[in-house]
């Protein structure tokens, strides 16, 4: 195994001369036929690790310089030479900086110190500025090196009792002391004669052949490697174990696992007997499986488990970000800095979004970080709050009654935002307000992370951006062209396409003829060509839950807010006099129809809602109301539930009400009705259903919103005893009577305007208000 694990690498290690070193072949010399070290020293040489001097001796009590233990190290680990080409590739800039031409030999090995933990940037340099690289190296500065070669460097890290027997343990410094003890525990280094450890005495080629001998064969025995993220593409799942596991009938074991980020459940695993479990990088047991512990599962391209490593239950850090440079994070956090990495099993958290590092956003400037770290110190997870995110595209809508703007993003998908109070807008670089003159022209917002406000928007009009869908590309010696149908108009332009255009497909870049028809695309114009080409799938579909409906009076417009599944919210704006096709349950229905907890697929054509298919939840709590406390914003529910236990509800004034798919009001909702409520496992009432009701006001009044002729019925905005909106369906059939109480004047229901404040009187009627007499004020 040895000999497998150290094959790829072929370093000669001479002092000072490795060009010059002999053929690997020479494992016997005749300077070490007596030596203590011999068996050692065979070993490794066998292995490739020494080799011996032009005159064919191996010189065992010539001293090793830093350099030459550091690249020891890096061979010890055993990583194979195509991971080893890549990690060298990787950081070939970062350590020629820094060794400046000095033991530029060496480089590969320094890279994989770099790599997997031997050594960091900031101890290289000082060991190159110093030129200690070149010195001798001490015993116990090559303890540190080598534990951490081992992948014990973090265990050392975390020990708080090491105690040591040498004589001499208090030469020992005591920073490098644990390292030691680690080493002395798991038989890597013993005391001389005299039992000291001699911490400060240079290492010989014997004395590192002995240790490094004894390390690779408990690596070897304890199944130690380095676990290298962005040098591996297996699948994973990850998260905290909820209970330990279970064995399923056929004799694998079912472990359940929850979110680091969020703690929801996010699934079980089942892991077969013979599965591998890891531990401080060493093999284990399944009885490391503990609840409360940090856990990921390697997925082979089958999608099954066959490693599972292993942390203790995650430590937090509540630090203030210092900044984000590629993929590491600067913090500090009680008075001590941190530069930790992002690699690609570190989970992202920002505002509601949940997603890994390709999220995270370097000028965005974040204030906050709260960082779950294994026992290994990586970077498991981070939520970031503060700080802003980018959006951009063109302005589609501005509406200064609801403080909102609607941005037609580079996806084809139009989204709503709401404007912070102290929003800040520039035109054209210059401070000025944004209005709805503006729409057409581009626009770069920055959202909060923690809200999801706008804090500024920067308009464009000096650049022409064209938003539309292809009707064809054409390519020519000279210069290639695209065509694109602008889709309000229906009318099609030909635009030149410059030789050195960005051109990207989902987000990728790609070259022109991958440009499909009916791609929607958005087209930068610089003079006469398209300097970028922007393009995404013509038609896209959006899955998530529906958490929140506003209408808006100004434009009879409703906007529906839909969270994904990654906490992320998405707002769609529908015209509701021209609504897009709607499903419910399997049948036509309607916008009126939609409800908050609905399951909802959303597709947009270019950026045009044409179909929303929904999914009701089903009622989880029943139970009769027993009283009712109107406060702003919302009500309290006192209620006894069917099993006969007594609970309070706490809902917001938006929350759906709805009965035989009808909207009621929060506010219609009297003692004895009988309920029957969504709620979700932090006690949170996303939607309610009345299934009985008992009478109650025969009058409403309000601001229409919607008017609905051939089904009639009116979109109501009304307001509750406490002061909050809500939205009600009242249903005017033809025998109602519709008047002007300023002119005295009938009227047709078609009369009616978004904005007409009524009063309409009537009467409940299995939780439904019908008008028989409506006054418009």
């Amino acid at each position: 195994m040895k000999l497998k694990r150290l094959l790829t690498w072929a370093l000669a290690l001479t002092l000072g001369v490795p060009a010059l070193a002999l053929s690997a072949s020479a494992a016997t010399f005749p300077d070490i036929t007596d030596h203590w070290a011999r068996t050692y020293i065979e070993d490794m040489t066998a292995a490739n690790m020494f080799k011996g001097y032009e005159d064919g001796t191996f010189k065992p009590e010539n001293a090793l310089t830093a350099a030459e233990a550091l690249a020891l190290c890096a061979r010890a680990e055993g990583i194979d030479e195509n991971t080893m080409t890549e990690i060298s590739d990787d950081w070939e800039d970062e350590v020629d900086d820094i060794l400046d031409g000095s033991q530029s030999w060496f480089y590969r090995e320094f890279a994989v110190c770099l790599e997997t933990g031997v050594l960091t940037t900031s101890e290289l340099r000082s060991l190159a500025q110093s030129d200690a690289l070149t010195e001798p190296i001490a015993k116990e500065d090559l303890a540190v090196y080598l534990v951490r070669a081992m992948q014990l460097g973090p265990m050392a890290e975390r020990l708080s009792s090491y105690p040591l027997t040498f004589q001499d343990t208090s030469s020992i410094s005591e920073s490098k002391r644990p390292y030691v003890y680690l080493l002395k525990n798991y038989g890597i280094v013993e005391g001389d004669q005299n039992n000291d450890f001699e911490p400060d005495r240079s290492v010989t080629r014997a004395v590192m052949a002995t240790m490094l001998s004894r390390a690779i064969d408990f690596m070897e025995e304890r199944g130690t490697s380095p676990d290298l993220p962005d040098y591996t593409s297996y699948d994973f799942q990850q998260g905290v174990i909820t209970s330990t596991p279970t064995e399923s009938s056929g004799g694998a074991l079912l472990l359940t696992l929850k979110s680091d980020l969020t703690g929801e459940t996010i699934g079980t695993v089942s892991l077969p007997q013979d599965v591998t479990v890891y531990e401080n990088s060493m093999e284990t047991t399944t009885s490391a499986l503990k609840a409360g512990r940090h856990a990921r599962v390697c997925l082979n391209s089958g999608g099954n488990a066959y490693a599972v490593r292993v942390s203790e239950a995650l430590e937090e850090l509540d630090a203030t970000v210092n900044g984000i440079e590629d993929e590491y994070l600067a913090v500090t956090a009680d008075g001590e800095g941190y530069s930790l990495r992002m690699d690609r099993f570190t989970q992202v958290q920002i505002g509601s979004t949940v997603g890994d590092r390709s999220i995270v956003d370097a000028s965005a400037g974040y204030t906050d970080a709260l960082c779950k770290l294994d026992d290994q110190g990586r970077l498991v997870a981070v939520i970031f709050s503060g700080g802003t995110q980018e959006a951009e595209g063109v302005l589609a809508g501005y509406s200064q009654n609801t403080g909102t703007i609607q941005v037609t993003g580079i996806d084809g998908a139009t989204r709503t935002y709401t404007l912070s109070d102290d929003v800040t807008s520039t035109v054209d670089g210059m401070t000025d307000d944004v209005n709805a003159a503006y729409v057409g022209d581009f626009v770069t917002l920055r959202v909060s992370n923690d809200d999801g406000t706008v804090v500024s928007v920067a308009v464009d009009t000096e650049t022409e951006y064209v938003q539309g869908s292809v009707k064809s590309v054409s390519y020519s010696s000279d210069t290639n062209t695209i065509s694109v149908t602008d889709l309000d108009t229906g009318r099609s332009k030909t635009y030149k396409v410059s030789s050195g255009a960005d051109i990207t497909y989902n987000g990728e870049s790609t070259p022109l003829r991958n440009i499909k028809d009916d791609y929607f695309v958005t087209l930068r114009l610089s003079g006469s060509y398209a300097d970028m080409v922007a393009a995404y799938p013509g038609s896209t579909v959006t899955e998530g839950t529906l958490t929140g409906r506003t209408f808006d009076t100004s434009d009879a417009t409703t906007t529906l807010e839909v969270t994904l599944s990654d906490g992320s919210r998405v707002n769609f704006k529908l015209d509701l006099s021209d609504p897009p096709d709607v499903e419910r349950d399997g049948n036509d229905s309607s916008v009126d129809r939609l409800r908050t907890g609905d399951q909802v697929t959303v597709t947009i054509r270019y950026n045009e809602i044409t179909k929303i298919e929904a999914e009701p939840q089903s009622a989880n709590v029943t139970g009769t109301v027993d009283r009712i406390i109107q406060e702003k914003g919302g009500s309290t529910l006192e209620m006894t539930l069917s099993d006969g236990d007594e609970v309070s509800y706490t809902v917001s004034s938006s929350i759906s009400v709805t009965q035989n798919g009808k909207s009621l009001s929060l506010s219609s909702i009297q003692p004895g009705y009988r309920l029957g409520l969504v709620v979700e496992d932090d006690g949170q009432v996303v939607a309610i259903e009345v299934q009985q009701a008992v009478n109650s006001s025969n009058r409403v009044s309000g601001t229409v919103i919607y008017v609905n002729t051939s089904d009639k019925y009116i979109y109501l905005q009304v307001v509750d005893e406490g002061g909050s909106e809500d939205v009600l369906t009242v249903n005017v059939p033809s025998s109602a009577t519709i008047l002007d109480v300023n002119t005295g004047s009938e009227l047709y229901l078609r009369e009616l305007d978004p904005g007409d404040v009524i009063e309409a009187n009537g009467s409940y009627e299995n939780g439904s208000f019908t008008a028989t007499v409506v006054l418009r004020q």
